[in-house]
């Protein structure tokens, strides 16, 4: 079931403005999370333009939405996040989209990526999957 959810994780990042609206939630999400003044941001290379076009307008929800100045949002060119998964290298590191924020001395860091979110929504439903699951076995 994950690894299904996982493939279908690869067609949000399809729809440039979809995804472009989803990258700028994920963004203004993280700032409200890590409550910093300034953050270093990363982001698939691919994602690179998608992520420059919202900065500001984040920067700007997230100011009104937390009461305080727009943060400093330094976006990393030097290091990025994994390309997409793709069949040609089934073991490669990937990241389906969406970001990383860390404070500026890195001690805070929050992983906002699509695969990340999946994990969390994974484990937070395994209960529910696994009664799912063995009530039908038992039945």
């Amino acid at each position: 079931m994950k690894e299904s959810a996982a493939k279908d994780l690869l067609n949000v990042s399809g729809d440039d403005y979809k995804y472009k609206k989803l990258l700028q939630d994920l963004i203004v999400q993280s700032l409200l999370r890590l409550k910093e003044p300034a953050v270093l941001l990363r982001c698939r290379e691919a994602d690179v333009n998608l992520v420059e076009s919202v900065l500001e307008s984040a920067k700007e929800e997230y100011a009104e939405k937390a009461q305080v100045h727009a943060p400093e949002i330094l976006l990393d060119h030097q290091i990025y996040l994994p390309p997409a998964p793709s069949h040609h290298n089934v073991h490669a590191l990937s990241c389906s989209g969406g970001v990383v924020l860390a404070s500026r001395d890195g001690k805070i860091v929050f992983e906002n990526t699509l695969d990340a979110r999946l994990d969390v929504v994974f484990r937070q439903k395994l209960p529910v999957i696994r009664k799912l699951l063995f009530s039908q076995v038992a039945a």
